[in-house]
């Protein structure tokens, strides 16, 4: 399974690279929305994990700005994933084009990697 991970965090984007690689799965790890969106269109990932808050382009931003795209693949599963408190949950989220919405810091990132995977199977 092809994975791209968006999050400004380097300690969050380390550690989700590190847990799905670890269960064998192609990463790609961007630090920018800007980036994000670049090798989502380059690389065609089966999911993105995309942080709601980083500077330049947010997560949602990333999302539209990939649907403007023409011919752009139409399989991959986005996963918005947020630390932030005030920003809200999984409803607007999923009226974004989300297919998930994960709060941060992750309890179990090995259930979450088992949560994307089965996310991505069920498509």
């Amino acid at each position: 399974m092809k994975i791209l991970v968006v999050d400004d965090e380097l300690i969050v984007a380390r550690a989700l690279s590190r847990a799905f690689s670890a269960k064998g799965h192609d990463v790609t790890v961007a630090h920018s929305g800007e980036e994000g969106l670049e090798k989502w269109i380059e690389n065609s990932p089966d999911a993105v994990m995309l942080d709601v808050v980083m500077p330049g382009l947010t997560g949602p931003q990333v999302i539209e700005e990939y649907k403007k795209r023409k011919n752009m693949k139409t399989h991959t599963r986005v996963i918005l994933m947020t630390a932030h408190s005030g920003v809200k949950g999984r409803e607007p989220a999923l009226e974004l084009g989300a297919d998930d919405f994960i709060q941060k810091p992750f309890e179990n990132i090995f259930n979450l990697v088992t949560r994307i995977e089965d996310l991505v199977r069920s498509k």
